[in-house]
């Protein structure tokens, strides 16, 4: 089978969508998987970078999408995304109709549920396009992840639902309901999570020179 990984997030380096993205894709390979990667978001700077993206899609049998939450849904140059490749696969006979989907998407709020209308959408594009929909994985509190691995992060705890997610990838079928609930859990108390956000704000300011508190509302009356 062959996988390829596009990584939605625009971030150029280290991110939340890369590391959940290569731990499936690791488990993947591990099960006989030909792997590649690309990234959206330099698709755009020409017209050959396009061709590039959607050769690769056309060489894939599962395309695994990892993006970030923005405003309840996809990034703009994923959307963009989309629309190139349904356009591109129109024809009836077009290589880039007989690949699969996968979805994985994480949020800053420790709630999974505000992902859900993201891979509703992922759900639609495939329905429109005849696309095969091979599920999604919603994961909350992805500001622990902090661009390292997965297995290096608070978040590990989620890591079997990553070989549940690839075991059913590699036999043809959806992601099951039990890992998307085991990763739809709540690692920590929403508090503890909260606290320590807030802690990693009040560093940021001070490391960019912020003097100012972050309550501050200047226009308010």
């Amino acid at each position: 089978m062959n996988v390829l990984l596009l990584v939605g997030s625009p971030k150029p380096r280290a991110s939340a969508s890369r590391s959940f993205g290569n731990a499936l894709m690791t488990r993947l390979a591990a099960r006989g998987a030909q792997t590649r990667e690309a990234r959206v978001t330099p698709s755009f700077q020409s017209p050959d970078a396009m061709r590039r993206l959607l050769d690769d899609i056309a060489w894939s049998d599962l395309v695994v999408l990892s993006f970030p939450l923005y405003v309840d849904a996809l990034p703009a140059p994923v959307v963009r995304m989309f629309e190139a490749w349904a356009d591109a696969a129109a024809t009836a006979d077009s290589p880039l109709r007989s690949t699969r989907l996968a979805a994985l998407t994480q949020c800053g709020f420790p709630e999974t549920r505000h992902c859900a209308p993201a891979l509703d959408i992922c759900r639609s594009f495939c329905r429109e396009t005849g696309v095969s929909w091979a599920g999604g994985l919603a994961f909350g509190m992805g500001g622990a992840i902090d661009g390292r691995p997965v297995e290096k992060s608070p978040l590990a705890r989620a890591l079997p639902a990553f070989d549940e997610a690839a075991d059913a990838l590699m036999a043809g079928r959806q992601i099951p309901a039990s890992a998307v609930e085991l990763v739809g859990r709540r690692l920590v108390p929403n508090w503890v999570y909260v606290w320590f956000g807030g802690i990693g704000w009040w560093w940021l300011a001070r490391r960019r020179g912020a003097r100012e508190p972050l309550r501050l509302r200047r226009y308010a009356q």
